[in-house]
């Protein structure tokens, strides 16, 4: 019996032994199972990451090559997703039924407010417009040339008889091609009459030659101006010039049109650089951007970049640089103290640290870019972003007078404070819920990272909500590339620079870009060099109502039917 009990535990030894050995087997494949159900719900993740971005880039190629450009999204889809957010962030913050009531008819009079900054819908839009009819052009600006029709019975025998009893006058505009003119300048010379002996001559009298921006050069202030305006304010290259002054008659070559531009622009630096200088002692605020170029060079086209800032409403200030690193901007605008509106690239970085006077002012601009391009994976939590920026944009419009253009600090801090408040409380609710890497994430991330710098424009109604002014004073040198391609050397990226920051400053303040260059040029060689600021567009038209300034060109004999073009700004 003892026996059978021994085997009969040897028995249960071994089965159990077995169980634990089949166990440690299952428990081995069940682990294996679970690692490769990870492995698998991990890939699935990354593939339908890419699915998204793949679908996401798509849908951006697509919108870029068949799509409009502009970053538009239809108002009425903006409100279905927008609505229900704000009032569910609404009642989350409410918690009882009384203070619901409270924050409904705060959201209600904060959306009264912004209403007001938005366009009123027309009341006719539903009716037929009518037709406008054909517009006449400006014809008071122009100079009238006058041509009497006699009516054929006039020149027959008797018409001298005729009695004029009134006349019709019909007004139309021509065309008539500009040309080169010849300034020949004639120096009488002159003696004092004497009863001195012969052999004591006078000295002789004689007009002393006006000194022209280039030294020993034929071209005189008004061909300079020319021609630097046709390359960088109409985009114009040399060799196109070139043969459109062949076409009247003119042979200049290209390396003689180069020289004048860089004759000119040699004069012209002196104004731009006191402009530099003048923006980083007076302004409030800049604005920086930056864009690339490509130089050419002997074995392939070499990257240069030009760089905008803009110093309030005084100047537009274009620098070429060879690099686009950190050190650029901070030598640009060294000893500047005050905002610097700017995108989030970490080119500036390197410039907050080391100026401790710059205050970092973000861009809502690039925020929307970022929810607008999510709109192919995401779009209800797009539209929710965009319809935030929106009301922000609303606020700031709100608290904005049109006549003016000055924005009430105050006003548009209430008005915007709640808003950037509930845009962050959804941000902190939808963030966990969305995909790492997605664009709806990338979107949130930029808001979340910089959303001290970006609510920075709460703090001075001078600042703008973004640097959209920079990016479209950039669009001078894109469309200028799409001209000239690219840039003949550093030096004439140099000159460009020069030449389009006084055609951009003279356009922010409303001045004729070719008679403010043929003027400044025909002063700048006698100019006093410590004084130049004040040639500079912004402080031009009181400059040259100076009487002094009047004389300097009156005796250079510049005056003439361009000086209505002035009249007609002043009259604007």
């Amino acid at each position: 019996m003892s026996g059978d009990a021994a085997r009969g535990e040897e028995e249960m030894q071994s089965r159990i032994a077995a169980l634990e050995a089949e166990l440690a087997s299952v428990r081995r494949a069940h682990d294996f199972q679970a690692q490769a159900r990870e492995r698998a719900e991990h890939e699935r993740e990354q593939y339908r990451k890419l699915y998204s971005l793949v679908l996401f880039e798509l849908e951006r190629l697509k919108r870029q090559l068949f799509g409009r450009k502009a970053e538009s999204v239809d108002a009425a889809q903006v409100q279905l997703a927008f609505g229900p957010v704000f009032d569910a962030l609404a009642r989350a913050e409410a918690g009882d039924a009384s203070a619901q009531a409270d924050v409904q008819a705060e959201l209600q009079k904060l959306r009264e407010e912004v209403e007001q900054g938005r366009p009123q819908p027309d009341a006719e839009r539903g009716k037929r417009r009518k037709g406008h009819g054909r517009r006449d052009f400006d014809l008071e600006k122009a100079p009238v040339e006058t041509i009497v029709l006699e009516p054929p019975e006039r020149l027959l025998a008797g018409g001298d008889a005729l009695i004029k009893i009134g006349e019709e006058v019909s007004e139309h505009f021509d065309y008539r091609p500009s040309s080169i003119v010849r300034v020949r300048t004639v120096r009488p010379k002159y003696r004092r009459q004497s009863s001195t002996p012969a052999s004591s001559v006078s000295p002789i009298l004689i007009a002393e030659l006006p000194e022209r921006p280039i030294p020993r050069s034929v071209a005189g202030p008004g061909l300079i101006s020319h021609v630097i305006t046709q390359k960088f304010a109409d985009h114009l290259p040399l060799h196109r010039q070139q043969e459109i002054f062949k076409r009247h008659g003119v042979h200049l070559p290209r390396s003689t049109l180069a020289n004048l531009v860089q004759g000119g622009t040699a004069l012209l630096c002196f104004i731009v650089e006191a402009m530099w200088q003048h923006a980083r002692d007076n302004a409030a605020w800049l604005a920086i951007d930056a864009t690339g170029v490509l130089v050419q060079a002997l074995e392939q086209c070499r990257r240069g970049h030009f760089w905008v800032v803009i110093a309030e409403r005084d100047h537009v200030l274009f620098r070429y640089t060879t690099k686009h690193n950190g050190s650029v901007p901070a030598d640009m605008l060294a000893g500047f103290s005050g905002y610097v509106i700017a995108d989030a690239s970490s080119v500036y970085h390197e410039l907050y640290r080391n100026e401790p006077g710059i205050i970092e002012v973000s861009c809502w601009a690039h925020a929307r870019r970022y929810l607008y391009e999510a709109l192919a994976a995401d779009r209800e939590r797009a539209l929710v972003g965009i319809g935030f920026i929106g009301l922000l944009y609303d606020a700031h419009r709100a608290a904005t007078n049109p006549e003016t253009g000055v924005t009430d600090t105050h006003k548009r801090r209430v008005a915007a404070e709640p808003i950037l408040k509930r845009l962050y409380q959804w941000i902190a609710q939808e963030r966990p819920r969305v995909v790492d890497e997605s664009p709806i994430a990338k979107a949130m991330n930029y808001l979340i990272n910089h959303r001290e710098s970006l609510s920075r424009f709460l703090e001075d109604g001078r600042l703008r909500l973004d640097n959209n002014l920079s990016e479209l004073e950039l669009r001078r040198q894109v469309v200028g590339r799409a001209n000239w391609t690219f840039c003949g050397s550093d030096d004439g990226a140099e000159w460009n620079a020069i030449a389009t920051s006084l055609i951009a400053s003279c356009k922010l303040h409303n001045i004729e870009p070719w008679a403010y260059l043929r003027d400044v040029l025909t002063l700048l060689p006698n100019w006093p060099r410590s004084a130049v600021l004040e040639l500079a567009p912004k402080f031009w038209k009181q400059t040259r109502e100076q009487p002094q300034t009047q004389q300097r060109l009156a005796a250079a004999r510049l005056l003439g039917r361009f000086e209505d073009m002035h009249a007609s700004e002043a009259r604007a």
